[in-house]
């Protein structure tokens, strides 16, 4: 009790110093505010709408998917998009462009230029009637928000602890809403809160919607061939460890299983080269037609995150009976129930987690009916859980109370 009240004391002598720091820093940047809030009266004309939304990248990531999901739900309200970090490619942009009008300034913010940019988009919108901003996984949203008039409605989305949430805190009571996408997720954020000493009111600005995807209208029988497709979609970021992806290969292969794995996504140099003739690298994959191809054509999904929120990958597996085998972290116990409708590894050592992938593997690949019978569970569970009119109707809710 004595270590958890002194954790509590630290984590809120922590809290209030970052938000003495954040003014000090407003403080500093105030002639960059003043500049660009000069600048900013000169692009009202061409940005005019009441929803406003500030995302980090265009770039092909799951969290980049659901944005396009979010806007594409409220594209009849003509809303606009800033983009405020260097994406790494074009990919999605397009399918922003679709739903809404876009402006990238990346090339142009740093932290120094960041108060510049606050003081633009805070004229912008704050010249527009009855405005709603919403943002995600940047700082600049973050730093915007002390200039943004009080009747203005501001809400952020947290896919995930373990990014930007202790950031975000230092904004709490700017706030009027925050959605999160799983419960473990939201249970993070409410201990976040009552370690730091934030008012047990703010509990009830948090929004729990969950994400979505199309599901086909009939499942599709996988082909009864002899060997096994696994596939993993994703990034090669630490979190991912998809190095641990080579090490099952390998082990698959030194045990003789007729699997074959493929990986989707920038992921070649997170494969030690030892490992890399076991695994086929698909690379980025933009045309969603071409990645329902490879679901669809694949029996088993592999994920080894040590830390998530509920991956769109899961979900895009699962609507195309694929079979996930994940480590337990993050929400995705909330969905994938072990021998139910995929399996859950324990996030244990690496060498253990690499082993009981395997022992899993092996036994799919010796048991086609448990095979099939986890497939049908899958895409039944997404079909139930995972519908997009329901996505749409609750952002709608969010945004404007209906």
């Amino acid at each position: 009790m004595i270590l958890r009240v002194g954790n509590i004391n630290w984590q809120r002598a922590l809290y209030k110093s970052r938000r003495y720091l954040d003014k000090f820093l407003q403080f500093i940047g105030v002639p960059l505010v003043l500049a660009g809030k000069f600048v900013g009266l000169f692009l009202i004309p061409y940005f005019r709408s009441q929803l406003f939304f500030v995302f980090p990248y265009y770039h092909i990531g799951g969290a980049e998917k659901v944005h396009i999901k979010i806007i594409s739900c409220l594209k009849e309200r003509n809303p606009i998009v800033f983009f405020t970090n260097k994406s790494k490619n074009s990919a999605l942009k397009q399918h922003f462009t679709q739903s809404a009008k876009t402006f990238d300034f990346s090339y142009f913010n740093n932290s120094v230029f960041i108060y510049f940019w606050a003081g633009v988009l805070c004229t912008i919108i704050n010249n527009n009637e009855n405005s709603i901003v919403f943002g995600c996984n940047n700082r600049l949203f973050y730093k915007l928000l002390p200039y943004l008039k009080p009747q203005t409605c501001c809400i952020d989305l947290i896919h995930a602890f373990g990014g930007i949430e202790n950031f975000s805190l230092l904004y709490v009571d700017r706030l009027d809403k925050r959605v999160v996408i799983n419960k473990q997720t939201l249970r993070d954020m409410k201990d976040q809160y009552r370690l730091c000493g934030v008012a047990e009111k703010m509990n009830e600005r948090i929004f729990l919607i969950e994400n979505c995807v199309q599901i086909p209208e009939k499942i599709r029988r996988k082909n009864n061939e002899s060997t096994l497709k696994i596939l993993y979609v994703g990034r090669g970021t630490k979190e991912k460890r998809v190095n641990l992806i080579g090490k099952i290969s390998h082990l698959c292969h030194q045990k003789e299983l007729p699997v074959e794995f493929f990986l989707v996504g920038d992921v070649i140099n997170s494969i030690d080269p030892q490992y890399r003739k076991y695994c086929t690298f698909l690379g980025e994959v933009v045309d969603e037609n071409k990645l329902s191809e490879i679901y669809n054509s694949s029996e088993i999904l592999l994920l080894v995150s040590s830390s998530e929120g509920f991956p769109l990958v899961i979900m895009e597996a699962m609507a195309r009976s694929v079979v996930t085998i994940s480590t337990d972290v993050g929400g995705i116990s909330e969905h994938i129930h072990n021998g139910c409708n995929g399996f859950l590894i324990k996030n244990e050592s690496e060498d253990l987690i690499v082993t009981n992938v395997c022992e899993v593997i092996s036994e799919l690949v010796s048991n086609e009916f448990l095979r099939n019978k986890i497939s049908l569970e899958a895409y039944e569970y997404a079909k139930a859980n995972f519908n997009c009119k329901k996505f749409c109707s609750n952002y709608e809710k969010l945004f404007w109370g209906k």
